[in-house]
C-alpha cells in the first residue's frame, strides 16, 4: 500500500491549496473524482466565498450507508515561506520520509484514505475534505451550519499526531481593539486623548484577569494563556497618536465555558473607551466525550491517548455534537515548516487505522 499512498500523496501535494495564496477548488474537484469512483451513496462537492478575502473555499463530503464514524481532513496548507531546498509542490523522497508542502500537515492522510479505499468497498462511514483550516475556519462553519458533516456520532479528526489519539486540546480566542482620538504635539499629551496609553491598560486588564485565573484548568492545561501579542499606532515620543491597535488572544482549557469566558471579557472591553472591537476568533476546547468509542479503529500504543498543544477543528465539530478524537500521520514539529516531510512508515500505520474506519462499519 505505501506506493499507493506516495502516488496520491504526490498528486495532492501538486495542488497549491495554500491557505490565501493558492486555490483549493481544483484539489476538491480532483477529490471528488477520486471518492467518486468508490460509487458512494451521497456525494456532494460544495465551494463557498470566505468573507475575509471573497476567495473560494471548498469542501467534498462522501457518504457510504448509515456512517458510524465520520474521517475528516483539511486539504488546504499554510503559505510555503523562505527555507524550502526545491520546489515545495513536487514530492520527493529521501529514505522514509516524503517531502513536501502538507505532507506532514495533513495531505498525508487524504493519501491514506485514498490508498486505502481502493483496498475493500466502504461502508457505513463518511468522508469529509475541508478547506480553510489553516487560516480562519470558516469552511467548517459553512459546513457545520448546512449539515454536510453528515449524520455520525463520532469522528476522526486529521492532524499530525504522530499516529496517537489527540483527545483533548485548549480553545482559542482572539480579538483586536481599537482606540481612536485627535492626535497632535506630546506636549498637550495632558487634554488630549491617548489611544496608546489607553491601549496599554487595557491590555494590563487583560493581563490581570489571566493572572487571577492562573489555576483554570489543570495539569499541561493550567491557566488561560492571556497573551497580549501587539500594541500599534501612528504615534512617536513627541507626537499624540491618533489611533492605537491592540491585539490579544487566550486558550481556554479542555472543559472551560467559554461563554462564560466571553461574558467576563465583554465586561473588561466595556470599561476602556474603545473606538471598535473586532471578535478575530471564539473557538472552544476539545474533551472526547467517549473515548472507548472509538477502540474499534486504533490498537496498541497509537490507542494510548495524548493531549494536543494546539487547537484543531475537532473543536467545532464536537460543539456540534460529534464525539471526535484528533489523530494522523506526521509531527508538529515538521508542519508549518520548511522542507515539511511525513514518513512512510506513520503513513502505512495511519493508513491501517483509516482503512478499520472505513471497511467494519
Amino acid at each position: 500500500m505505501t506506493k499507493r499512498i506516495q502516488y496520491w500523496l504526490e498528486k495532492l501535494v501538486a495542488f497549491d491549496t495554500r491557505n490565501g495564496i493558492g486555490n483549493e477548488v481544483p484539489c476538491a474537484q480532483f477529490l471528488q473524482a477520486a471518492l467518486a469512483a468508490h460509487n458512494p451513496d451521497t456525494l456532494i462537492l460544495e465551494t463557498a466565498p470566505r468573507s475575509r478575502d471573497r476567495s473560494d473555499g471548498a469542501y467534498v463530503l462522501a457518504v457510504w450507508g448509515e456512517p458510524k464514524v465520520l474521517l475528516n481532513v483539511h486539504l488546504d496548507t499554510v503559505p510555503s515561506g523562505q527555507g524550502w531546498t526545491a520546489d515545495p509542490h513536487v514530492l520527493r523522497a529521501d529514505g522514509d520520509k516524503l517531502i513536501g508542502l502538507g505532507a506532514s500537515d495533513i495531505k498525508g492522510a487524504m493519501a491514506c484514505i485514498l490508498a486505502a479505499l481502493e483496498t475493500g468497498k466502504a461502508k457505513n462511514v463518511a468522508v469529509l475534505f475541508s478547506g480553510d483550516e489553516e487560516a480562519g475556519s470558516e469552511i467548517m462553519e459553512i459546513i457545520i451550519a448546512r449539515g454536510h458533516m453528515s449524520s455520525a456520532p463520532r469522528a476522526i479528526v486529521c492532524e499530525p499526531t504522530g499516529c496517537r489519539v489527540g483527545q483533548r486540546h485548549r480553545g482559542f480566542m482572539a480579538y483586536m481593539a481599537q482606540f481612536s482620538g485627535p492626535g497632535g504635539h506630546s506636549s498637550l499629551s495632558d487634554k488630549v486623548a491617548a489611544p496608546v496609553l489607553e491601549a496599554a491598560r487595557l491590555g494590563a486588564a487583560l493581563g490581570d484577569y489571566g493572572a487571577a485565573h492562573i489555576d483554570a484548568g489543570s495539569g499541561s492545561y493550567s491557566g488561560l494563556c492571556v497573551n497580549v501579542g501587539m500594541i500599534d499606532s501612528d504615534g512617536a515620543h513627541n507626537v499624540i497618536p491618533t489611533r492605537a491597535e491592540l491585539r490579544v488572544s487566550l486558550r481556554p482549557p479542555p472543559g472551560d465555558d467559554v461563554a462564560a469566558r466571553e461574558v467576563d471579557l465583554a465586561a473588561i472591553f466595556e470599561a476602556s473607551p474603545i473606538s471598535e472591537l473586532s471578535s478575530m476568533a471564539v473557538q472552544p476546547p476539545l474533551q472526547t466525550r467517549d473515548l472507548s468509542g472509538f477502540a474499534p479503529y486504533f490498537a496498541g500504543d497509537e490507542a494510548r491517548p495524548i493531549d494536543l498543544p494546539y487547537w484543531t477543528e475537532a473543536a467545532m465539530l464536537s460543539a456540534a455534537g460529534v464525539d471526535c478524537v484528533v489523530y494522523g500521520p506526521g509531527d508538529v514539529e515538521q508542519a508549518h515548516r520548511p522542507n515539511e516531510f511525513v514518513t512512510k512508515t506513520q503513513l502505512l500505520a495511519a493508513a491501517k487505522v483509516y482503512a478499520r474506519a472505513l471497511f467494519e462499519g
